[in-house]
């Protein structure tokens, strides 16, 4: 079975707000899914683009240093 894929939006994994999915392919392997993953909605991107927006707030004033850290072990 594919693994199911979700938008990580304002700290929670989310389906599309309307749950409708697309399933990916591997090129070589017509018949390898990779997975399943939200057909993100308009919706979606805006509360992604909001949270974003809210989370950039309190990260700007994270040394950079500190910041690269972070992403590093991301």
């Amino acid at each position: 079975m594919a693994q199911k894929f979700q938008n990580y939006i304002d700290g929670l994994w989310r389906d599309s707000s309307d749950s409708k999915t697309f399933e990916n392919r591997n090129p070589a392997n017509w018949g390898d899914i990779i997975g399943s993953f939200p057909l993100s909605t308009q919706e979606d991107v805006d509360k992604a683009a909001n949270s974003a927006s809210v989370a950039f707030k309190s990260w700007r004033l994270i040394p950079a240093p500190a910041r690269g850290e972070i992403c590093r072990k991301a």
